[in-house]
């Protein structure tokens, strides 16, 4: 490539750009996020495990891409998401216990038994609870898996066992939408705030840029900045280029008149605006492809900037993120071995391999 081409880059000291500095802060989820983002990964794991070894990931690619949707979404705020990640999965077709009253009988008595008590199989409190024509409980994915590995049959007591002996349990009462909503804000929100009071203590007249992939992330950031006593401006996909164009030239504005902070969706903003105005930029989350992120800063690091730009990533320590990390690298590697073009549906997709090393398989 390099005989065929000629190429700008900002490294080139004639295009006279003030430097640009990346730096990765690692957010550590607080005792309550981290309970539920490990719960959610290891049921994500399974889900992911079972359509790799069924060779259905291309035919369940969306929900595949959804559920990654979600983990990420927790590392941010559990506000984000609902409460039950198996709402992305197609609806069970078990029996409601219900419709077996001496079952359901048998399963109230338990519950209401009040010890704790495992699945037979995971040896784990189980999730999902089932419970068989000769009244035995387990996790609904694991009586299904066995179902499918071993001669069909109960693991407990040998009993001829199909999937149309198996009732499923009515849904308990969701701990963990009250979870969801909690009353205090999530750990990179509490991160962030205190980083930005730094930031403004040093210098109370710069701008900062917040880039998010989620517009409802945008909506919760405005009334905790607002209270911590920033002017604070909005700028997403739902805007219509009038609207983008008067948030950019409000953002404009010097301080203490003018916004300090900008709330941007990456998508929004990864292209076409200038956003010079601002000296440092804070990315939520990361994204797949580093060149959607690396866009998105150089609305901030273009011609037309005066001050040197701080460049910060917020990453939830020990969660998909940090693997997201990874892909990122390999793909900036990939890159400049090929030197250039990649199509839109390389941008796009998560190939096999990608999918394994972001759910640890």
């Amino acid at each position: 490539m390099a005989a065929i081409s000629l190429r700008r880059t900002k490294d080139k000291g004639f295009i006279g750009l003030p430097s640009k500095s990346i730096e990765t802060f690692f957010v550590d989820l607080h005792e309550e996020e981290r309970r539920v983002y490990d719960q959610m990964e290891e049921e994500a794991r399974n889900i992911v495990k079972d359509y790799i070894s069924d060779e259905s990931v291309v035919r369940n690619y969306s929900t595949v891409l959804s559920i990654l949707v979600r983990l990420r979404q927790i590392c941010t705020d559990l506000a984000l998401c609902p409460a039950d990640l198996r709402a992305l999965l197609p609806p069970s077709q078990l029996e409601d216990v219900k419709n077996n009253p001496a079952l359901l009988q048998k399963l109230l008595s338990v519950l209401q038994d009040g010890e704790d008590f495992d699945c037979p199989i995971c040896i784990s409190p189980p999730r999902d609870i089932v419970i068989t024509c000769c009244a035995h409980i387990f996790c609904e994915s694991c009586i299904l898996k066995t179902l499918k590995r071993t001669k069909p049959c109960c693991p407990m007591c040998r009993h001829p066992l199909s999937e149309s002996d198996l009732f499923k349990a009515p849904p308990e009462s969701s701990q963990m939408t009250s979870e969801g909503s909690s009353s205090h804000p999530s750990s990179k929100v509490a991160a962030l705030l205190k980083l930005l009071s730094t930031s403004r203590d040093a210098s109370p007249s710069s701008k900062s840029v917040m880039f998010s992939q989620f517009r409802k992330m945008l909506l919760l950031l405005e009334e905790p900045l607002k209270e911590a006593g920033f002017k604070v401006i909005r700028l997403d996909g739902t805007m219509n280029a009038k609207r983008r164009a008067q948030v950019i030239k409000d953002f404009g504005v010097p301080a203490p008149e003018g916004p300090t902070i900008l709330l941007a969706s990456l998508k929004a903003s990864s292209a076409g605006i200038n956003l010079t105005a601002a000296s440092t930029v804070y990315l939520l989350e990361p994204w797949w492809n580093p060149a959607v992120e690396e866009q998105a800063m150089d609305r901030v690091h273009r011609i037309g900037q005066k001050e040197d730009v701080k460049i910060v990533r917020l990453i939830a320590r020990n969660t998909i993120e940090e693997r997201i990390l990874q892909l990122q690298e390999n793909k900036r590697l990939l890159a400049r071995k090929a030197f250039g073009r990649r199509s839109q549906k390389g941008q796009r997709e998560i190939s096999r391999d990608d999918l394994s090393a972001l759910m640890n398989l």
